[in-house]
């Protein structure tokens, strides 16, 4: 009798134990689901990763190691849909596509000519048509912005601060300008609040820097703006326009985004994004970013003027990054629309821009070889610091294969 008694006893402790586990376990799934909601979604990406890449297609004769960058963007940069192009020293063009327009494991399969927003690989394009005017003597890079957009007879004592008046051309292209976003506000990306630039330059004489003109390089979506103005200035026509014609972008799928997505627009995926979702633009002002992070368009497009751009000179976006400026670092060592790359001596450098919106990357990336490579992905890559370095590494050990033997 007793050891049956030994033997309930026994059974109704391990009865508890699993209850108790159980619970714990409920406790522990609902506090990850409650604290966490996307974190299941960003789990099962790791599951859909592999199958995904497995729909990567390419051009015939496109480079076997496209399709290894592909593989890799699938795995680690939280892209399940994404285009890329390369176009080598020689101006032969390829292109890879991977996955759906419509989402993960969707009905219609990705197109070379699906749209993807270009995000801050935009202000290249805006690099590229400063550097245009440049080179036919149509601007300089020393003009100062405030002679160019309030008027030569500016004076310092009509700014809030003096220093505004020191800012150049070369300070705007290469994030000199002496704002800094990452110590106030970004005045063009702040939620429903329209940004004053482009519609009040006079503006620009109430702003403070927190650093002298030319002496800290800080990443400044506000100094593209203001050279969208300086286009305007120069041209005599709106910036949108002037580029379209410049550029004559009815040949190709470049276009200016106002906000809402575009028919022939790939859906993205926001689930490592913790604070936006697919209405995020209703909080944006897309005609105000358009020489920011305004375009759209497809990869191979973007590579074709990128490569084009490098063959005007006298300045081109290999340009201008100062030569003690830290390139171990990403987007620490930046010149005319492009920052310079270089972890280590031994390593080819390359000369990159990348672009981030809610939902969507992008990249370009020249090799010292001549290439033009350009990425666009349909998803935040994950935010562990390295992703996005780790991304680019891959990228550059890739390309080693194209160097001239």
């Amino acid at each position: 009798m007793a050891s049956n008694l030994k033997v309930m006893k026994k059974a109704r402790v391990k009865d508890l134990v699993f209850i108790f586990v159980f619970i714990a376990f409920l406790m522990a799934v609902s506090h990850y689901f409650i604290t966490n909601p996307l974190g299941p979604s960003r789990l099962l990406y790791y599951i859909q990763a592999p199958l995904v890449q497995l729909t990567t297609s390419c051009k015939s004769g496109s480079p076997v190691w496209m399709e290894h960058v592909q593989g890799y963007a699938t795995r680690n940069m939280g892209a399940s849909v994404s285009q890329l192009a390369y176009i080598n020293a020689e101006g032969h063009a390829f292109h890879c596509e991977t996955g759906w327009k419509d989402g993960v494991f969707g009905d219609e399969p990705l197109e070379p000519d699906t749209r993807f927003r270009f995000a801050s690989t935009t202000k290249t394009v805006t690099a590229v048509a400063i550097l245009d005017l440049i080179n036919r003597k149509l601007l300089s890079l020393d003009d100062r912005v405030v002679d160019l957009l309030l008027g030569d007879e500016t004076s310092a004592s009509a700014l809030k601060d003096p220093r505004v008046g020191e800012i150049t051309i070369g300070h705007l292209l290469s994030h000199r300008g002496g704002w800094d976003r990452e110590r106030s506000q970004d005045p063009m990306f702040t939620r429903n609040v329209k940004p004053w630039c482009p519609y009040k330059p006079e503006e620009l004489a109430k702003t403070s820097l927190f650093y002298d003109p030319g002496s800290v390089e800080a990443y400044s979506n506000l100094g593209y703006c203001l050279l969208g103005l300086v286009v305007e200035k120069i041209t005599d026509k709106p910036f949108r326009d002037y580029i379209r014609s410049h550029f004559d972008l009815s040949e190709t799928t470049l276009e200016f985004v106002d906000g809402p997505y575009l028919k022939d627009e790939v859906f993205y995926d926001f689930r490592n994004e913790d604070f936006y979702t697919q209405d995020y633009f209703e909080a944006m002002d897309f005609y105000a970013l358009s020489s920011s992070a305004g375009l759209s368009g497809n990869a191979s497009d973007l590579a074709l003027l990128v490569k084009s751009s490098l063959e005007s000179g006298p300045l081109t976006i290999l340009e201008g990054a100062k030569k003690n400026c830290n390139s171990v670092a990403v987007q620490e060592c930046f010149g005319y629309g492009t920052y310079r790359y270089r972890p280590s001596p031994d390593v080819i450098p390359l000369h990159i821009h990348g672009g981030k919106l809610p939902g969507a990357s992008s990249a370009i990336i020249l090799d010292p070889y001549g290439g033009v490579l350009v990425w666009m992905g349909a998803g935040a890559y994950p935010p562990e610091e390295d992703s996005l370095q780790g991304f680019y590494d891959y990228i550059r050990e890739a390309l080693v294969s194209v160097s001239p033997q």
